[in-house]
């Protein structure tokens, strides 16, 4: 018997990547092949076919594709450069990107509400290297269940537009606070979808609400000192490979406004 699902309006987002990582795997040569999206897909009671049926919903799973790529990437250097590194997922939805990225010796920990965790450990396989724990990435509390604090690298996807910006602030400042070496690798939406967002089919179909952007990566900076701008992706470049003429058409209209992928280190 599938599982049940019954969540709010953010938890529900998890569910977009999930089926956008699960459909590029059944292609025939797919950029990854995420086979826990694929399990997923098959032991959730969730009409995903009805939810995602709408032709507008391309650019969203080209978008949650292009951010897969990169964030597995760049996620993966870090590890070869780091290999007793300490990976945190925060707001980690129904990801598995432990299972793409592994290096047979890092620590992995998932940080998402707790009807999230509770599904994830139904639907997840464990692993003796990763640790699920049931937090909100504001109760701070999480950041002591943590064991190796001097080698990190936090992943955020497809959540600090929830947060308001004050919020993002104070997460941030607080992982400066109480870890050593800190690398940041998250997903930083422009401030023009905040003010549009209902063209996006996320929010129109959810009743989820984006609270915060930036116009550029350097205003991370301006909000977060504590950190220095290494790198950043904007999903529009590595959308072309999904769409190549029609991303091109539309790619200097969609740059200012889609996602970035950012880098980030702790310089103090």
């Amino acid at each position: 018997m599938n599982e049940k699902i019954d969540l709010s309006a953010v938890s529900e987002t998890m569910l977009v990547p999930l089926y956008a990582r699960a459909r590029e795997s059944k292609k025939k040569n797919p950029e990854f092949i995420d086979t826990t999206a694929l399990h997923i897909m098959e032991n959730i009671d969730y009409d995903f076919e009805k939810r995602f049926r709408e032709s507008t919903n391309k650019m969203n799973f080209w978008g949650c594709c292009a951010r897969t790529v990169i964030l597995d990437r760049k996620s993966k250097e870090f590890i070869d450069e780091n290999p007793d590194c300490t990976v945190i997922n925060l707001a980690c939805g129904l990801d598995d990107r432990f299972s793409r990225v592994d290096n047979g010796k890092l620590k992995w920990y998932n940080i998402d509400f707790e009807e999230v965790i509770t599904l994830r450990e139904k639907l997840i396989d464990k692993h003796e290297r990763v640790r699920n724990i049931a937090s909100s990435a504001m109760d701070f509390r999480w950041i002591d269940e943590i064991e190796d604090k001097e080698n990190v690298l936090v992943i955020a996807e497809g959540f600090l537009m929830y947060l308001e910006e004050n919020e993002a602030k104070r997460l941030f400042d607080e992982i400066a606070e109480k870890f050593k070496k800190v690398e940041l690798l998250i997903e930083l939406m422009a401030k023009w979808m905040v003010k549009n967002q209902k063209v996006h089919d996320t929010t129109r179909t959810t009743g989820a609400v984006f609270k915060w952007g930036v116009d550029d990566s350097k205003d991370f900076e301006k909000l977060c000192p504590r950190y220095n701008l290494l790198a950043d992706y904007n999903l529009t470049d590595k959308m072309k490979d999904y769409s190549p003429i029609f991303i091109r058409l539309i790619a200097p209209f969609l740059r200012s406004r889609n996602n970035r992928i950012a880098v980030f280190e702790k310089v103090d």
